[in-house]
């Protein structure tokens, strides 16, 4: 819309996004916006892996977290797709080893992996993972586990990142427009729109689209119009909210020239939807950040 109205930009960021939101469970987000098919258990499955390596679930054999999830990332699009795609045709051999490998990166009995025909939905493996241990796992950081009242039930009943984060999150925001701003209002602060906290849903129509909306084309018209604009696209590792699997293949299925694709740069950290929320992350996050604004403006 801007460049629509002759205002350019130099770049853009993308903090945990989501801009197909066919592909990965729709960000989370239920109803129509929830993916169809296997796709989703292909772009969360490093997510999953990845969460089960930080909870020492997960048989890496030594390797670091970056070199697992490289591993697991060519095996979710490759063996792992191609036997989701089989379906009832995948043959017995076959099946079992997918079994084992699954296994081995999430950390989940095989018994559990067979009665889920291969499928594990993110919110069903928060609760499963550490079932052993009555915790479940956060979705917006999977860091984060907290004891669940009901241990019998296939998901959570709250996300331990979000209850972990919003007492301290609306204690600083308060104090800060108060104390520091010194904005006074009898206004009630919501810590998020998620699920239609203020009032109403998320729209997910798009330029008359029907649900769930894709905006990734968007950007690829916006980087084909203006050729020195530059993305930068920053992903937890442990985010459920946003897989950085699904971002990771958005952003490279933009049907843009090679020249064009050199303008996306990613950013890779071991935290989750919010990277700072992991104080070790925030100096990467920050040179990161430093260098692609140097590079972005250059030319300017």
């Amino acid at each position: 819309m801007l460049q629509s109205a002759g205002v350019q930009m130099n770049g853009v960021v993308l903090l945990s996004s989501v801009l197909n939101f066919g592909l990965g469970g729709g960000g989370g987000f239920g109803g129509a916006a929830v993916a169809t098919g296997d796709w989703s258990n292909v772009f969360y499955l490093p997510t999953e892996a990845a969460t089960a390596w930080y909870h020492k679930k997960a048989n890496a054999h030594g390797k670091s977290l970056d070199a697992f999830l490289a591993e697991v990332e060519g095996f979710a699009l490759g063996r792992y797709f191609h036997a989701l795609a089989q379906g009832s045709d995948l043959s017995r051999s076959e099946y079992d080893g997918v079994v084992r490998r699954l296994h081995d990166y999430l950390g989940l009995s095989e018994d559990y992996i067979r009665a889920s025909n291969l499928r594990i939905p993110y919110t069903r493996f928060e609760k499963e993972l550490l079932r052993d241990q009555a915790t479940i796992l956060g979705r917006y950081d999977s860091r984060f586990m907290t004891y669940d009242l009901d241990n019998a039930a296939d998901r959570g009943a709250w996300d331990p990142s979000d209850v972990a984060i919003r007492g301290a999150t609306v204690g600083a925001f308060n104090n800060y427009v108060r104390g520091t701003l010194h904005y006074n209002s009898d206004l009630r602060y919501r810590p998020t729109a998620y699920g239609g906290e203020l009032g109403a849903p998320w729209d997910m129509h798009h330029r008359g689209d029907n649900p769930p909306a894709n905006v990734a084309p968007d950007l690829a018209e916006a980087i084909a119009q203006n050729p020195h604009l530059r993305v930068f696209s920053a992903n937890g590792r442990y985010d459920f909210a946003t897989p950085y699997f699904a971002t990771v293949y958005t952003l490279t299925h933009l049907g843009l020239p090679p020249a064009l694709q050199k303008n996306i740069r990613f950013g890779f950290y071991e935290s989750g939807h919010m990277v700072h929320l992991n104080p070790a992350t925030i100096g990467k996050f920050k040179s990161d950040l430093a260098k692609w604004y140097d590079d972005a403006l250059a030319g300017r």
